[in-house]
Order: C-alpha cells, then sequence, then structure tokens
C-alpha cells in the first residue's frame, strides 16, 4: 500500500514539474489583443479626424508602433499555410508602414494610408474569414 502512495505521489510531482516547464505559445488571440493599441496609434495619425491639420504627423510613433507590431507577428505559430500566408500578408504590410514612417518624407503619410488599408484588409480577412471557418476567431 505504501509503495502505491509513493508511486502515486511521484506522479503528481513529475505531472506538477512538467507543467511547470513547458513552454507555452501565444495564442492568436492574446497577439491580436497585443496588437490593437499599436493598430490604433497608427490609425489616429491617419489624417482624417477632426483637429488633424493643427497636430503634426507622428512618424517616430507610427514607425514604433509598427516595430512592435511586427515583433509581436513574429511570435504566431502556424497550424496551416493559409495561416502562415496571412501572416506574412500582415508583416509585409507592418514593413511598409515602418518603411514609410522611417523616412518621413513627401507621400509618407499617403504610403502609410495605403499600406493601413491593406493591413485592415489582411486582418479582416484572418479575423472575419478563416478563424469563422474555423471556428476559433479571437
Amino acid at each position: 500500500m505504501k509503495g502505491k502512495k509513493f508511486f502515486v505521489a511521484g506522479l503528481i510531482v513529475v505531472a506538477m514539474f512538467m507543467a511547470g516547464t513547458t513552454v507555452v505559445y501565444a495564442s492568436d488571440q492574446d497577439i491580436c489583443k497585443k496588437q490593437i493599441d499599436f493598430y490604433i496609434k497608427i490609425k489616429m495619425n491617419d489624417g482624417l479626424l477632426p483637429g488633424d491639420e493643427f497636430n503634426p504627423y507622428d512618424f517616430k510613433g507610427v514607425a514604433e508602433a509598427a516595430a512592435a507590431m511586427l515583433e509581436n507577428e513574429g511570435q504566431r505559430t502556424h497550424s496551416d499555410k493559409n495561416h502562415a500566408a496571412i501572416t506574412k500578408l500582415v508583416s509585409g504590410h507592418l514593413a511598409d508602414i515602418q518603411k514609410a514612417a522611417s523616412s518621413a518624407v513627401e507621400g509618407s503619410v499617403e504610403s502609410v494610408g495605403h499600406s493601413i488599408r491593406f493591413l485592415y484588409l489582411s486582418c479582416k480577412a484572418c479575423h472575419k474569414v478563416y478563424r469563422t471557418e474555423m471556428r476559433l476567431r479571437p
């Protein structure tokens, strides 16, 4: 009887050790929650809000937000080719936004605006179409 108790206690200790040392990848839902604040920061600089004519465009803030979003996108794990393709699209648009905002030359605002529209469509493809089909919509 004592042997069985030690065996069960040993199994519990091993299970607790394994649970404490497993590698946890961020889920898509967690990554998307992190991305929202950065997306809003970029979107707030699109020149369409009232009073923007008095506020200078925040090139540095947009470039930093795009860089942070790119870093977050790198944490995604892919279970299939469609998900990897959508992540590649999102990363490409974010890289375009970062490049345009970092250069801060004439036409950069329009370039960022163009890329953010396509970023929105890429995110929408994942959230509304792809994830809904998989019943895993974040």
